[in-house]
């Protein structure tokens, strides 16, 4: 994966199982990235250090290259974001936390929270399904009229192809186009925007080399597509993107990134348009 040299992974030393940890080092081992382990603890002491240290001693012994913290400044949140940018990790990668519908309705779930704050991608791990040979689906907005989508979609379709080559995986592109009149509308050229949909999903095949049989393009709304087809081809792994959009517009316009999260119980990697451009200069300062 492009430019990612290093990952951060999201602890909880009192859990069992380490979902984030085990897809961290998965990735590190893939890309010969460093791990940096956080475990955000407001009440640390030598014990939960001893646990931290446990997790990471096998990992360690593989030849991975591990860094370790303990440490808290106000929230979880806050924690992972100071954290990553005092040592400037590529990525993020947390457990997934369960959002209930009322924590949607009288707060900002943690995840919502740090998808709109942090300035690398976000992968959220529900479980430890095996990437490799498996199928990954990236999720565009294909409307060839937006601009800011198209940047969007760059972004995505550089990081899927990447993870694709990296773990031998099978690329799925879905999009969704209008669902009312509009998406059989004639522009005046014998398009509809189903059409235009399609040719934008082609031009960007030739762009990053994807195999159009691996195409959905079908009507939305994206919210309820998705999740359908993630379970219809049995994807490990699902890639979209985000405008981050906090405050007033969050409220009155919403982010479908952060809609998908709570419905979706696959592994997602979420992105913002700048994630496109980030690795570049990495590549190009190196």
């Amino acid at each position: 994966m492009r430019g990612i040299t290093k990952v951060l992974a999201v602890v909880d030393t009192r859990k069992a199982q380490q979902l984030a940890l085990e897809r961290a080092s998965q990735i590190c081992r893939v890309t010969g990235a460093a791990l940096h382990i956080l475990a955000p603890n407001p009440k640390a002491d030598s014990e939960s250090m001893v646990r931290l240290e446990a997790l990471a001693e096998p990992l360690m012994a593989q030849g991975q290259e591990v860094y370790l913290h303990e440490t808290w400044h106000d929230s979880v949140i806050e924690t992972i974001i100071h954290v990553r940018q005092m040592e400037r990790c590529h990525l993020v990668v947390k457990d997934a936390k369960l959002i209930t519908a009322l924590q949607k309705a009288f707060s900002t779930p943690e995840d919502w929270s740090l998808l709109r704050r942090c300035r690398v991608p976000v992968l959220l791990v529900h479980d430890n399904s095996n990437w490799t040979s498996g199928k990954i689906l990236a999720a565009i907005n294909a409307d060839p009229r937006d601009h800011y989508h198209s940047v969007l979609n760059q972004a995505i379709l550089q990081y899927a192809t990447d993870i694709a080559h990296v773990f031998s995986s099978q690329l799925h592109l879905a999009t969704a186009y209008p669902t009312t009149m509009l998406a059989i509308q004639d522009h005046g050229d014998g398009l509809t925007d189903k059409d235009y949909y399609q040719k934008h999903c082609q031009e960007y095949a030739r762009t990053f080399i994807l195999n159009e049989d691996y195409f959905h393009i079908k009507p939305g709304p994206t919210e309820t597509m998705i999740p359908a087809l993630l379970t219809e081809i049995d994807a490990k792994l699902l890639i979209l993107g985000t405008h981050a959009r906090t405050g007033i517009s969050a409220f009155a316009i919403g982010n479908t990134a952060e809609h998908l999260i709570s419905e979706v119980k696959t592994d997602i990697l979420v992105l913002q348009p700048k994630h496109h451009m980030i690795p570049l200069e990495r590549e190009l300062g190196k």
